[in-house]
């Protein structure tokens, strides 16, 4: 179980650093300790039991660390929400997870509205009202003698909901068990190498897939330190990087864009071993363009909510720059044709994947079950081929989502809120791709003539989470469309 990993690190590093946000470090005893207080509160004030759904609405820090291991001890549920979601988004997960608790902060409460009032069968827990990151709480625990095991769980009991972008319009839940979650980290974790000796610096939000796994939950799991960057900002990570000894770093591709963009000068991090880019195909050239000014490659990860990792790049560079490495070694790949043929090498096809990180289906969706999952096998909808070496190559995306900074997006969730504005008669929302060759947000309106650009942009602030709010507005006579109902723009 999770927190029996955490458990036995914690046993075997007790006073190796765990957590360093800037101001505040913490041993993995000192984590222990909190989480310890952590648990008694959920189990003996609020009642929490197992298979209950708890939200995690907090961005990189302390508290989210914290509230992932003390919810697996009790045998719940984690929920992780993007921190910009509005009180409309918000209210369509608790209805589609059945939320029964949030732990947030009181600065984050206001982006729930009017839900804490109106639904007060939902228990808000407020961390910065808790006493909990005190220095001097239950020293008197012991890391060695007061572990107990998890409250009546086993792998294949369900841990995370993750959401993922729908066809719909309406995010998809994705669940994974305690066993999807530590096999997804462990292949990750065995093809880095990492060690407890490795120090990631965290910047991926941990409501990312990505950023939950590989960037919070791997470290913990091999014992190594974790750097918190609640923000971006690039001259600052330059410094942590250089200050801190990281040693891994996952990012997007628009992080290293800007990390590249901003470098005045050539940089040397001889402690930096991985630079890994998620989220978004790298666009071409940003490799060798990183690599002059630090010296170090940046290495494509693929991977899915569904899936988690599949590949790494980890080959020669910059020979191998095209290609997003080979599939990892729990992990089976597949090219298929239209008809489900597997096809030969270097041959397009749809990728198809296999492997013990892959969720069996999505919560309540059993008609895209059936067309997601086969044979078990996950349907990517994204094309690609393989060399004789086994190496996968990405030719193109078929799902028609928007990636912004390595958040998937559904245009159709945006159409509609634009719909719902009295003066929007027609719209269409796509991505489009800005001189760094990442994407924005773009929709196209038939409006009222007295419709401004203004008005569009509050509406949605009102209804959508600032990165789904478009970034281009352009106002049409007509939409046109061809025989097929695709969109000649």
């Amino acid at each position: 179980m999770i927190d029996d990993i955490f458990a036995h690190v914690t046993s075997h590093y007790p006073e190796h650093r765990a957590v360093f946000d800037g101001k505040n470090n913490f041993t993995y005893r000192e984590l222990y300790v909190k989480q310890q207080q952590l648990v008694r509160y959920l189990i003996d004030e609020l009642q929490i039991g197992k298979g209950e759904k708890i939200v995690l609405f907090l961005p990189n820090c302390v508290e989210f660390i914290l509230s992932f291991f003390a919810i697996a001890e009790v045998g719940a549920i984690v929920v992780p929400l993007n921190i910009h979601l509005k009180e409309k988004e918000l209210r369509y997960y608790i209805e589609k997870c059945g939320i029964s608790a949030v732990i947030t902060d009181s600065y984050l409460l206001s982006q729930w509205g009017k839900i804490p009032s109106h639904l007060q069968a939902i228990q808000f827990i407020l961390f910065d009202k808790l006493d909990i990151l005190s220095k001097n709480i239950l020293n008197s625990l012991s890391p060695e003698n007061d572990f107990h095991p998890s409250m009546e769980t086993s792998l294949d009991d369900e841990f995370l909901y993750l959401s993922t972008s729908g066809s719909t319009g309406r995010p998809k839940i994705i669940p994974r068990t305690h066993y999807n979650v530590i096999a997804g980290a462990e292949n990750v974790g065995n093809a880095l190498e990492v060690t407890n000796q490795d120090m990631f610096l965290s910047v991926t939000p941990f409501f990312h897939a990505n950023g939950l796994s590989n960037c919070m939950f791997l470290p913990i799991m091999k014992g190594a330190s974790i750097f918190l960057m609640r923000q971006f900002s690039p001259r600052n990570m330059l410094r942590l990087i250089q200050e801190n000894n990281i040693t891994v770093l996952f990012g997007s591709p628009f992080i290293f864009s800007t990390l590249s963009d901003i470098a005045d000068r050539t940089f040397c991090f001889p402690s930096l071993r991985f630079c890994l880019s998620t989220g978004a195909p790298m666009p071409k050239g940003l490799g060798k363009i990183f690599f002059s000014k630090f010296g170090i490659p940046v290495r494509q990860l693929y991977g899915s909510s569904e899936t988690g990792t599949i590949s790494i790049q980890l080959g020669d560079f910059p020979e191998d720059e095209s290609s997003v490495g080979r599939p990892l070694n729990t992990v089976t790949v597949k090219i298929i044709n239209k008809d489900g043929r597997e096809l030969p090498p270097y041959e397009v096809g749809e990728i198809v994947v296999k492997s013990p990180v892959m969720i069996k289906g999505y919560v309540d969706e059993p008609e895209l079950n059936k067309e997601a999952f086969s044979n078990g096998y996950f349907k990517t909808e994204d094309l690609g081929m393989l060399d004789r070496h086994g190496n996968l190559y990405i030719s193109g995306r078929g799902k028609k989502f928007i990636n912004v900074a390595g958040i998937k997006i559904d245009p159709l969730e945006i159409e509609n809120v634009l719909l719902s504005f009295h003066k929007v008669r027609a719209v269409f929302v796509t991505g489009v791709k800005n001189r760094r060759g990442t994407e924005m947000i773009k929709a196209m309106l038939v409006a009222q003539p007295d419709c401004s650009v203004s008005e569009v942009i509050a509406y949605c602030k009102d209804k959508l989470a600032e990165y789904k709010i478009p970034r281009i507005i352009e106002f049409k006579d007509e939409i046109h469309r061809d025989i097929m109902g695709k969109v000649a723009w």
